[in-house]
């Protein structure tokens, strides 16, 4: 099927005819912008100011125009695409120049994230010269579309590919060791193999992988390359563009063979370590010519009544809305979204690949996208997630067996490559290789030497994905992580009589343990995150986990001390504490008793074990601020607290984008990089809590509207373990809903507002 032969708005009202009127308009939220303004520079930086965002879950793209020369451009960004240093680097640039200009100083022009159809729409003219050109990346399929229409005008259109790497490099990423060879991107001069009128441009690793083979050295973990894959030998991402009626002019260049009213140029983006299979692969995508775009409008159209949370608040709904499409665009592959970028940064050469913290996903950063998917109906994101982790499972559990000859056992550092599962070498200390003093096991970096909660965190939304999607297959083959992480802990701390004893440990990166040989009087013992992670897992796999892993459940909870408590200064007798034993100064910001909260739910609406105490650490907590990946705003929510909760979300809603950007839900640097994917995102977690939070009980409850203002209106569909949906409106104080299926209504626990 041709995109030009069904305009999208019958698209759209054949759906509506389809499936009935829509409960939820997304394209109330839509962005529209009716000028072009100037590109920006700040701290020697460049951005495309105007960039509007498309993907499909796998590839992405930036979209926006240039006046002076009439130009659609498209940078295009994939999930999977890494140079040979084992960083983030975009696909290309592709730029779609439309003869004659349709600018014409602007009349009539409009630029359109259109959230219905998942595309940027320009519009040109007015009255009997309107052009209009859409941009969209097919959902959940390959090929990405510049559609070009115009009734009453013919147009040239020229597609040329810009490379972003033309040239070879030589680098040494951020927190690496070692020094890496870049090669250049190529674009094909020979086509014939995939379409004599195609333009082909790729990346290539070499066989070797060097960044696979010289990080399991770094890290003195070459044992573990017989049983890890390696992803960096051979590795191929490129694209193939092609169009209806166009003319390869050069091995960069495509021009219409013809002026005309329609055109319709496609790409598709591929990556691949399979090297003989790459270009057929690449020739398959070209026989496959144009998405279906009734398939593409249909997805986007279930996708937004699946779910939603619509206030009277219209710009939290609006910042909502977005943030929940920008990740919809990024999770469909199994790789984390970028916190410090997402797919979406718009820089200029030679900053077109940069993005403060590297290529590795931090855990305090990436997972803050993940917590609302599922009561948004988006487990399939979610599981996307959870897949990037189980790719990396043989390292993690290589890591356990080499580092402390621990079986059966497994955990991820903090910092960790999608593609590898390793941390930064020079985290791990640099000049290590071979060397065993200090033991092998010992990471240089202080900030996160005996942070690994994240591992339980990870086991926490295996465990939920189950809770809400009853998928036993799933369960079945990623439940072996849940029981190796908690294995790795009962291997290395629970071993003596008594309950284990979590030392040396740090409570995140706030609470430390620096220095080597470790001293008792500088170090945590009994950190709060790992001990609220263990005691969730655990408490969640008693329900949960196959019948003949009881037992070992119950072991696990036997050696599991309380959560660490102190004394308050309020008068109250006691509130969470982040760690039993703590060093005298703090390093970060992170309010870590509060982590008994968030993510761990041990302490919560309805959950009387350590509720108050949970109560008096927020109204005593150390840190105020609410930006990024600071969590207060959760905690609020899931301690009830409509009011504060309310007041959170409305500051990160009305938080201006990155002073680069133009999108309004490209937030700023914060702790991440902008476009950061936490600021937003843990707005998303907090309003979806106010309104719903589970139970965690043996029947799959929840609690619905346990921290809703009165002064917020609401319809909402939300989603609720045990493959329950509820759908209903909270109006003038007045909660109407129902409950598919209606025998879960039982399971509902309904709160005022306050």
């Amino acid at each position: 099927t041709n995109f030009r032969l069904v305009h999208r708005s019958m698209l759209r009202l054949l759906l509506v005819f389809a499936v009935g009127a829509l409960a939820f308009n997304a394209s109330d939220y839509n962005v529209v912008w009716t000028d072009v303004q100037p590109d920006r520079c700040s701290s020697g930086v460049c951005t495309w100011f105007n960039a509007m965002p498309v993907g499909n879950g796998d590839a992405a793209a930036n979209v926006w125009f240039e006046p002076e020369s009439g130009t659609v451009s498209v940078l295009l960004a994939q999930s999977a695409s890494f140079d040979e240093s084992g960083e983030l680097s975009k696909v290309g640039l592709i730029n779609v120049t439309l003869s004659p200009n349709p600018w014409h100083g602007g009349q009539g022009y409009s630029q359109t994230l259109d959230l219905a159809s998942a595309s940027v729409q320009l519009r040109f003219g007015t009255d009997n010269t309107v052009v209009t050109v859409q941009c969209a990346a097919a959902a959940r399929n390959n090929p990405c579309t510049v559609q070009v229409q115009s009734p009453s005008t013919a147009y040239t259109v020229t597609v040329v590919v810009e490379l972003v790497t033309p040239d070879p490099q030589q680098t040494t990423p951020a927190f690496n060791c070692d020094h890496y060879n870049i090669s250049a991107d190529v674009l094909l001069d020979d086509v014939s193999a995939v379409g004599a009128d195609t333009l082909v441009f790729y990346h290539h690793h070499d066989a070797a992988g060097a960044y696979f083979v010289q990080t399991l050295r770094d890290e003195n973990l070459s044992p573990a390359a017989a049983h890890v894959p390696n992803h960096f030998s051979n590795r191929t991402t490129g694209a193939v563009v092609f169009g209806s009626g166009f003319t390869r002019k050069a091995k960069d260049t495509l021009v219409s063979s013809s002026p005309s009213g329609q055109h319709l140029v496609v790409f598709s983006v591929l990556t691949s370590t399979a090297w003989d299979a790459y270009v057929p692969a690449l020739k398959t995508a070209y026989q496959q010519g144009a998405p279906d775009p009734v398939a593409h409008t249909k997805w986007w159209t279930d996708f937004w009544q699946r779910s939603y949370i619509e206030t009277n608040d219209t710009v939290v709904t609006r910042q909502f809305v977005l943030q929940r499409y920008l990740q919809a665009c990024q999770m469909a592959s199994p790789f984390p979204i970028k916190f410090n970028g997402l797919l979406f940064t718009a820089q200029k050469k030679p900053k077109m690949n940069f993005d403060q913290w590297g290529g590795l996903n931090w855990w305090q950063n990436a997972r803050l996208p993940y917590y609302n998917m599922l009561n948004n109906g988006d487990a399939d994101q979610l599981n996307w997630f959870i897949e990037s982790y189980y790719n990396t499972f043989p390292l993690a559990q290589q890591r356990a067996l080499i580092y402390f000859n621990f079986s059966n056992a497994a955990y991820w550092p903090e910092y960790t490559h999608p593609l590898l599962g390793n941390t930064h070498t020079s985290s791990y200390g640099c000049g290590r290789a071979g060397k065993t003093d200090p033991p092998i096991g010992y990471s240089e970096d202080r900030w996160n030497r005996f942070n690994n909660q994240g591992s339980l965190d990870l086991a926490l939304f295996i465990l939920d994905h189950y809770s809400f999607t009853q998928d036993t297959a799933l369960f079945q083959k990623h439940y072996p992580i849940v029981k190796s992480v908690a294995n790795y802990y009962m291997q290395r701390y629970a071993q003596q009589a008594g309950p284990m004893v979590l030392f040396p440990s740090q409570s995140c990166e706030t609470w430390q343990c620096p220095g080597y040989p470790v001293d008792p009087k500088n170090c945590v013992q009994n950190d709060m995150p790992t001990l609220a992670g263990l005691t969730a897992v655990t408490n969640l796999s008693l329900l949960l986990a196959p019948a003949e892993d009881k037992a070992f459940w119950q072991q696990v909870q036997s050696k599991l001390p309380g959560l660490p408590v102190m004394p308050a200064s309020s008068g109250h007798q006691q509130k969470l504490a982040p760690c039993e034993i703590c060093p005298p100064h703090t390093s970060n910001v992170e309010n870590t008793e509060l982590y008994a909260v968030h993510p761990y739910r041990v302490a919560g609406v309805g959950k009387s074990a350590y509720f108050q105490e949970a109560i008096t650490a927020f109204a005593e907590k150390r840190f105020t601020s609410d930006v990024g990946w600071n969590q207060n705003a959760m905690d609020a929510a899931l301690l009830g607290m409509a009011q504060q909760a309310q007041k959170y979300v409305q500051a990160r809603a009305n938080t201006a984008p990155d002073a680069g950007y133009r999108f309004p839900a490209y937030m700023p640097h914060e702790q991440d990089y902008a476009p950061s994917a936490d600021h937003l995102a843990v707005m998303n977690n907090a309003l979806t809590y106010m309104l719903i939070q589970p139970v965690d009980d043996a029947t799959g409850s929840v609690q619905l509207l346990p921290a809703w203002p009165c002064d917020w209106d609401v319809d909402f569909k939300v989603h609720a373990p045990q493959q329950t949906t509820i759908t209903g409106s909270h109006k003038a104080g007045a909660l109407t809903f129902t409950v598919e299926p209606a025998s879960r209504k039982a399971n509902v626990i309904v709160n005022k507002c306050q």
